[in-house]
């Protein structure tokens, strides 16, 4: 399928503006509410502008949602915390760069880029740092029962 965009001038309706096979981001809306007038399948934004707008939009949501799950680790007690938990935000900030890596970058300025990668590996930092200290916490008791055992 082809995509183009088609500019006329108002007064004389006369083409001054035509591209062909424009390259844009396409999603799928979620059709929410309870009478949709228009129930729509896909749409494909080609303004550079919006489709920035857009990605923050769910960058950020996804980011927010994101740093609240690790900020409720991070405060937690370290004898409640499980390695496994941090493995799995581990995982999460991963999938989270990689979908920034491969979806976003190309429709992002460099900068929008270099923040939201920044922000993404000082979320990982954070979650390494604690969990080096939970691993370095269950030594340190480990050594100690062995040292209490014998």
């Amino acid at each position: 399928m082809s995509s183009y965009l088609i500019k006329k001038d108002s007064t004389t309706g006369e083409i001054i503006y035509m591209e062909y096979d424009l390259e844009g981001y396409k999603f799928r809306p979620k059709n929410n509410g309870e009478k949709p007038y228009i129930k729509v399948n896909s749409v494909t934004i080609y303004k550079p502008e919006m489709i920035e707008h857009v990605l923050t939009k769910k960058f950020e949501k996804k980011f927010a949602k994101l740093s609240s799950i690790i900020l409720k680790f991070l405060y937690q007690d370290d004898d409640e915390s499980d390695e496994g938990d941090f493995e799995i935000l581990l995982d999460e900030i991963a999938r989270l760069k990689s979908v920034v890596d491969l979806q976003y970058k190309k429709f992002l300025s460099n900068q929008e880029y270099k923040d939201y990668i920044h922000k993404l590996v000082f979320l990982d930092a954070q979650v390494r740092e604690k969990l080096a200290i939970i691993n370095y916490k269950n030594r340190l008791n480990y050594n100690i029962e062995k040292g209490r055992s014998m």
